[in-house]
């Protein structure tokens, strides 16, 4: 039987807030008094010292760290040294930001530019070729707390979902939530939602409201049963959308969905991406098994992640305890019409631990997968992204950076590089 879905949002809500606290290592983040900041100072890659490396022993799986892993390192790695096939992982420049700015929380990218969104409000523009650090805007926050929680491009602007903590007395406060569209060039507030007033919310009270993050499809910006139009930004209201919900766009026709459904389409809904009044939630999907447990491998807490023509799932929140997870990694067809022949997932990796929480990115022809919490906080891994086999993996933090809280909290690609951030710096890794 399934834990309501109330109670779920309650302990996901902690856990995130603490997680946010957390990890920025005892830090008071600085509330958003005004709309723009000074310019910053450009950064230069640093060459002081590493953190010291980790390492997981093992071979094979996707916890595992393959023989001869490179460690994380701070030295540029010249381009001559890189090959073709199975390469070695290693940080080819840092650009540390604390304490200049508090906590890394979510990247976005376009050719040439990086933008990092920091947990006090703070989005700094990063130039992708000398890694210096341009504009910045600091969200509004009217005397509060105000962290941003996701950041991402679509139609010409800057997406940023965003927490406020309003303070309520001397120590509790009530996190509301906001959307703005941010003009990238004058790094300016374009146009803002209000997630918390009656006209968004409907029949649902304010503390029902807490969405995971957004999702993209082309031109439109999917978040909190609402679609918005990234040119217009005129606002579609009640779509279909489970609670605390992740996204991933199929590529084709469907933007896939995962979270709390209440036992419905095993916690995984499809919305049609033209005609977003259009939804497919059947009883249970051929594709998804259930473990011997009797759950299903999606739902709760499960990110996802195009990868060409495939669905890569991470394994969600337990249907019976939100402590554990189903740690499984699985794909299925992106297109509907060859996974509704399938009677189960096309290949499924196990993760390690059972308490772990991870990103994931397809780029340069490979899956990528970031731990951002757990055991294995810190290790970046490279697998095949038909089979999930792992290829290579890299601590990108070592045990120093875990023990002060410097874990990775988003991953993208641009310009032949990945960019990793973390609680305190920027990564930059560069593929063949």
């Amino acid at each position: 039987m399934k834990t309501p879905w109330k109670i779920h949002l309650r302990q996901r809500a902690t856990l995130l807030l603490s997680c946010l606290l957390l990890t920025s290592c005892g830090l008071l983040p600085l509330p958003g008094e005004s709309a723009t900041s000074p310019a910053i100072k450009p950064n230069q890659p640093t060459s002081r010292a590493p953190l010291a490396s980790g390492q997981a022993g093992g071979a094979n799986a996707l916890t595992d760290v393959p023989t001869g892993q490179t460690r994380a390192t701070a030295t540029p790695t010249p381009e001559s040294t890189a090959t073709t096939g199975p390469y070695s992982l290693a940080v080819s420049n840092n650009y540390p930001f604390w304490p200049q700015f508090m906590m890394g929380r979510s990247l976005a990218v376009i050719p040439g530019k990086v933008w990092m969104g920091m947990a006090n409000g703070i989005i700094v523009e990063v130039d992708s070729q000398s890694g210096a650090f341009g504009k910045s805007i600091t969200l509004p926050g009217e005397g509060n707390t105000i962290a941003v929680w996701k950041l991402g491009f679509e139609g010409s602007y800057l997406w940023v979902q965003a927490i406020l903590f309003k303070k309520n007395g001397s120590s509790a406060s009530t996190m509301l939530f906001y959307l703005f569209a941010i003009d990238p060039v004058s790094m300016t507030i374009v146009h803002q939602w209000d997630m918390n007033t009656s006209d968004w919310l409907g029949k649902r009270e304010t503390g029902e409201n807490f969405p995971e993050g957004f999702g993209i499809s082309p031109g439109k910006i999917w978040i909190d049963k609402h679609v918005v139009d990234a040119q217009t930004f005129k606002v579609t209201p009640n779509i279909p959308m489970p609670s605390m919900e992740h996204f991933a766009y199929n590529g084709i026709d469907w933007m896939w969905i995962t979270g709390e459904m209440g036992g419905d389409c095993e916690d995984l809904l499809l919305v049609n991406a033209a005609d977003p009044s259009k939804d497919w939630c059947p009883s249970n999907w051929p594709f998804i098994v259930r473990n011997p447990e009797g759950e299903h491998t999606v739902g709760l807490g499960s990110p996802m992640v195009l990868a060409g023509d495939r669905m890569w799932i991470g394994g969600g929140m337990s249907e019976t305890t939100s402590a554990a997870a189903t740690h499984v990694l699985e794909v299925y067809w992106a297109n509907m019409d060859k996974a509704m022949q399938e009677t189960g997932p096309l290949a499924s990796v196990p993760l390690k631990d059972s308490f772990q929480s991870i990103s994931m990115l397809y780029a340069n022809n490979y899956l990528w997968v970031v731990y951002t919490l757990g055991k294995f906080a810190g290790f970046l891994y490279q697998l095949d992204p038909q089979t999930g086999t792992t290829i290579n993996s890299l601590d990108l933090v070592g045990d120093k950076g875990r023990s002060i809280g410097d874990i990775p909290t988003a991953i993208a690609s641009e310009g032949g590089n990945l960019w990793i951030l973390t609680s305190r710096q920027l990564l930059r890794i560069k593929l063949p």
